[in-house]
């Protein structure tokens, strides 16, 4: 069987999006392929969440980079997701005979790889320096989720429910790590609408208890599994999320999104997501007049936004990946 080698990495600079996107993409593809994934100081949540999907390499932080090319023989198939892979470190990689795949979303060097995956839906092959063979898949339609958010895509497009309240259950969730604490400010900031029935913030491990919210509206949810994370969405009226991971995976789960940005990486993708209508756009979350246009937002949203996202996205990248 055909080994895949994929390569990323978490933390609290990095944030968790590169490693849950691409171990997304193993647990795809693990039915037909050989799947290995290589990282470095993974925490107790990150070794649960491999072990639920394939066999895992634990690489030493200083020498990360030369350990995994150690690794290769010349014959798997490499798909490396985050912005420190440079241009060298790609040819390295090619040198060793291996297929290359690169998770991108910035198009800020050259590449060699093979096939380029970008979910971003103002993407095009213009913004991309490459080799010849390079080939691409962009936009929703390759969109990087886990099972759970393709089981509720697949709900949706069957049963097409729909359903209208007084008053809005809604999700707030700005990554493991949110060191802007925006998660509060936005809580302060709606907690009291009469609109709101009940806010349910996802935070990470490290999220203290000394800065949550006291309300009877306000609960606290850590360490969130997929299925987890997709049932709330589900159950939800309401999304309030910045432009990373999360809100593909609240997209294909069907919820309306009030979406912004908070770091420059997310800018682009808020901005394509917004022109399209695809969410509500609030803008910079670190700006005061973001809060106030959340707050107009919940006032008016009365439909959910179209779900685009399709529940055959896994095959579609088993075909794309046998092609290689």
């Amino acid at each position: 069987m055909q080994k895949i080698l994929f390569r990323a990495d978490a933390g609290y600079g990095i944030g968790y999006g590169h490693f849950i996107r691409t171990l997304a993409l193993a647990d795809m593809l693990k039915g037909d392929f050989d799947c290995i994934f290589y990282t470095s100081g993974p925490t107790p949540y990150q070794v649960a969440q491999m072990k639920g999907v394939c066999s895992f390499v634990v690489l030493e932080e200083k020498n990360k980079f030369h350990q995994f090319l150690d690794c290769l023989k010349g014959d798997e198939i490499v798909v490396l997701d985050n912005y420190f892979f440079t241009t060298d470190y790609q040819r390295r990689i090619k040198a060793k005979g291996c297929k290359l795949v690169c998770i991108d979303d910035l198009h800020d060097k050259h590449y060699l790889a093979d096939l380029i995956i970008n979910q971003a839906i103002n993407v095009s092959i213009q913004d991309y320096s490459c080799e010849s063979y390079t080939r691409f898949a962009f936009g929703l339609g390759y969109s990087l989720l886990r099972k759970p958010f393709f089981d509720a895509c697949k709900i949706k497009e069957e049963e097409h429910p729909t359903k209208g309240k007084e008053k809005l259950d809604v999700v707030v969730a700005f990554g493991g790590s949110d060191y802007l604490d925006l998660t509060s400010k936005v809580i302060t900031n709606i907690v009291g609408m009469d609109v709101i029935n009940r806010i349910t913030a996802i935070v990470g491990d490290a999220y203290s208890s000394e800065i949550m919210i006291k309300s009877p509206k306000v609960h606290y949810q850590k360490n969130l599994s997929a299925e987890d994370i997709a049932n709330l969405f589900s159950i939800s009226d309401i999304a309030i999320l910045p432009a990373s991971t999360i809100m593909n995976e609240a997209l294909a789960c069907g919820i309306t999104i009030i979406g912004g940005y908070f770091v420059n990486n997310q800018e682009s993708d808020y901005n394509a997501f917004n022109m399209a209508n695809m969410i509500y756009g609030a803008g910079d979350f670190t700006e005061a007049n973001a809060l106030s246009r959340i707050k107009f937002l919940l006032n008016r949203i009365s439909e959910k936004d179209g779900n685009t996202i399709s529940s055959v996205i896994p095959f579609r990248f088993i075909e794309l990946f046998k092609s290689l």
